[in-house]
């Protein structure tokens, strides 16, 4: 999806919740239905008590693959792990081939270290998708770094870049990948890109990796011959994933 659709996603999101909340302010009597749209929009906005007070009054018939994934979603979120995984594991008991929970119970995993379960949890998603998410390509790419395959990770990531500009995982990914191979000019590039939002990559789970790659990039450019060619080096490690 590219900015222009996110955007207008978004817009629709909020029209629709302002039209739900200022048709019946008092008594808030929602349909399901509105209630997910409200609860993709608080979500979005990071209005976290308010997509929990709505997800509580989703009717236990209503309950299906969208609500799922948005209670996923929330708890991932607020950065409840213990309790995201118990949902995620909920969630994939009801909808085990679904690639949004796979990708996102990928991520919990890796936060929590478990690489090979995480990493099978991504393919699994990649092989159900219906279309390719953005997110899972990366996040293939990220696990072939770590196994030391560097074609099949710049064969995911060309994946992703096909689908939509890199986001800062992206680009990370890309970094890593470039200075693995031993480009430190294409590196200088991709990480002016990262730098020019450097206020957003200190507010992400990143920051960590985004310095071990910058001492990394410097020490190449300042002496060469530390790095002549290509390394096995990954400041992966230090990500949440």
């Amino acid at each position: 999806m590219d900015v222009c659709m996110r955007l207008l996603l978004f817009c629709v999101l909020i029209f629709v919740a302002a039209c739900s909340y200022r048709s019946s302010p008092t008594s808030a009597v929602f349909s399901d239905s509105q209630r997910l749209l409200l609860i993709q929009t608080h979500l979005l906005l990071g209005q976290w008590p308010l997509a929990k007070g709505q997800l509580e009054q989703i009717r236990e018939s209503a309950r299906g693959i969208e609500y799922w994934r948005l209670l996923s979603l929330y708890w991932l979120s607020i950065d409840h792990i213990e309790q995201a995984l118990l949902i995620h594991k909920e969630a994939l008991i009801e909808f085990p081939d679904d690639d949004f929970l796979l990708n996102n119970y990928g991520v919990l995993l890796g936060q929590k270290e478990h690489w090979k379960e995480a990493c099978e949890s991504f393919k699994k998603a990649y092989q159900n998708g219906v279309s390719k998410r953005q997110s899972v390509s990366v996040n293939l790419s990220r696990c072939a770094i770590r196994q030391n395959d560097v074609n099949l990770a710049k064969i995911y990531l060309k994946q992703a870049k096909e689908i939509d500009d890199l986001p800062l995982i992206g680009l990370m990914t890309e970094l890593n990948l470039v200075l693995i191979q031993g480009n430190k000019d294409k590196a200088r590039l991709i990480f002016n890109n990262i730098q020019a939002n450097e206020k957003n990559v200190r507010k992400s789970g990143y920051f960590d990796e985004y310095n071990c790659l910058s001492r990394h990039l410097t020490a190449r450019e300042i002496d060469p011959t530390l790095y002549p060619s290509a390394s096995n080096f990954t400041c992966l490690n230090n990500s949440r994933y």
